[in-house]
């Protein structure tokens, strides 16, 4: 038996499967076995998944032209866009931090390396606080990197899988040296940084078009 999502779309709606998507595997799985005829199976597994593709569609079925229409519980119940069920998406969690982008007076701009392993890893990021999936990290220029003149340069927001993000960013201008893990990154060099599209998000909001290509100096 054949069982793609077109398949489940089209076997929760023959029989009104009412279980959730994601509950009802083995029920559908089941329902496809019953039906494989024994002979030709592979035509009807094309012919199962071309049904879902172009007759049985996830929105405004042709429900009319459909050949089982007849034996379909949800078309003779008058709702086939009913199924198959799905529960409602989880609500992704917020979470807060703050990001910081220290700038030398050559307009190069302090970064660092993420841990190898989890979120984003190996990539590169300028300073924020101790943000993860779970919890929230600090939100003001008091967890700063280092001594500035930090001001607030605006907020962004990004959305991960598991969870929304919102980051305070602030901006300094600064000639200190770069902390231990840290390392300076000159204005034309930006733009080759590994960095994901959270923390050029954070660049663009402290120095509009800093992300963007240069040339050196």
């Amino acid at each position: 038996a054949v069982v793609d999502g077109k398949v489940e779309r089209v076997v929760s709606r023959l029989f009104s499967i009412a279980t959730p998507l994601g509950e009802a595997k083995g029920e559908i799985r089941g329902q496809v076995e019953r039906m494989v005829p024994p002979t030709r199976p592979g035509d009807f597994a094309q012919a199962m998944m071309d049904l879902g593709a172009t007759i049985c569609t996830p929105r405004r079925p042709r429900c009319m032209l459909c050949p089982v229409r007849e034996d379909c519980s949800a078309t003779i119940s008058g709702d086939p866009e009913r199924f198959p069920v799905r529960l409602p998406k989880a609500e992704r969690p917020l979470r807060r931090g703050a990001a910081f982008v220290a700038v030398r007076g050559d307009g190069a701009i302090l970064l660092r390396k993420r841990a190898d392993k989890g979120l984003l890893g190996g990539m590169t990021e300028v300073p924020t606080t101790g943000w993860t999936a779970r919890i929230d990290g600090a939100t003001t220029e008091a967890a700063a990197p280092l001594p500035g003149n930090w001001r607030q340069a605006g907020r962004i927001g990004h959305i991960f899988t598991h969870f929304a993000l919102e980051l305070d960013v602030f901006k300094a201008e600064t000639d200190s040296a770069a902390p231990v893990g840290h390392f300076w990154s000159l204005a034309h060099e930006i733009s080759g940084e590994a960095l994901p599209s959270v923390m050029k998000k954070v660049i663009e909001a402290a120095i509009p078009g800093a992300t963007k290509k240069q040339r050196p100096r």
